[in-house]
């Protein structure tokens, strides 16, 4: 591997791009760099000054691997900062709080958040691995938004102010999470042959199909709140929460079915809502 290709590398290091774009960007920018290198060439330089001429005129690889990031897939990097660290602040404020104001302390809770939040800080920082596994990123950071979530319930033992101000603050943290994957999924399709119509289709797709998945979500942790409450501390309480898991692996098949039928996309996404949701009823009342 030449110097050049070891530039190139670096400024993929600090995008998300998938693999076949990846080696679009990465041909594009080698192909820029030799046409530079021979041009000093021709004016007299060797080889070697003329590769260390291209590439000083080319720029620092990290700032423009940044550049395109942003260029590319706008504000997803940033967005990953901002989930991960805001959900390591809620850790610190909340547990504060619970020591301090409630009197209890709840170090397997503060583990969990601590873990989640490392994890969408360490996927923002490795963008250039991570965005090459577009739906397990995604897994990541909806994981983040039902414990979160799930988080809404847990401050209902702060004092009334403090409740509201924690609510508040993982209601945001929520949405930034949805937000974030409906981009990261919309992110993930090839642009290159669609039309602007065809886009705007794609987002929508995107966008119905997530909403159907907060609803699953929203369900599933509802339902084992409740078991949790009436039926007791048991395995069979947390039941519901395999319709989370069974759409989390169905949504890795609609990504790839939105980016062909996004309208078809839609349609299923609805009947497995309906079939996800009935389900667990089903099962109980058999039992």
């Amino acid at each position: 591997m030449n110097r050049m290709e070891k530039h190139v590398n670096r400024i993929l290091d600090q995008m998300q791009s998938p693999p076949d774009e990846r080696e679009e960007i990465k041909e594009e920018l080698l192909t820029h760099l030799e046409s530079a290198k021979y041009d000093y060439m021709n004016q007299g330089n060797s080889e070697k000054k003329a590769e260390k001429q291209a590439l000083e005129d080319f720029g620092d690889s990290s700032l423009i691997g940044h550049g395109l990031q942003e260029s590319l897939y706008p504000h997803q990097r940033s967005l990953l900062y901002v989930i991960g660290i805001a959900t390591l602040l809620f850790a610190v404020f909340f547990y504060i709080s619970m020591t301090f104001v409630v009197g209890e302390v709840e170090p397997i809770w503060l583990l969990i958040q601590m873990i989640i939040g490392s994890a969408v800080t360490l996927s923002a920082i490795n963008i250039a691995f991570m965005g090459r596994h577009y739906w397990s990123l995604n897994v990541i950071v909806l994981i983040t938004a039902m414990w979160n979530g799930f988080n809404g319930i847990i401050v209902e033992q702060t004092p009334g102010r403090q409740a509201i101000l924690f609510w508040f603050y993982l209601a945001v943290l929520v949405l930034l999470c949805i937000l974030f994957v409906i981009r990261n999924s919309y992110y993930s399709s090839d642009h290159t042959t669609t039309t602007k119509k065809s886009r705007s289709i794609l987002k929508i797709s995107y966008v119905v199909n997530i909403i159907f998945g907060v609803m699953i979500c929203a369900t599933a942790l509802f339902m084992t709140y409740g078991f949790l409450i009436f039926g007791g501390f048991n395995w069979g309480s947390f039941f519901p929460l395999s319709c989370i898991i069974a759409w989390l692996i169905f949504f890795k098949f609609q990504m790839k079915l939105i980016q062909h039928r996004p309208l078809t996309a839609i349609a299923v996404g609805f009947g497995f809502l309906i079939f996800i949701t009935v389900s667990p009823f089903a099962i109980v009342a058999a039992m």
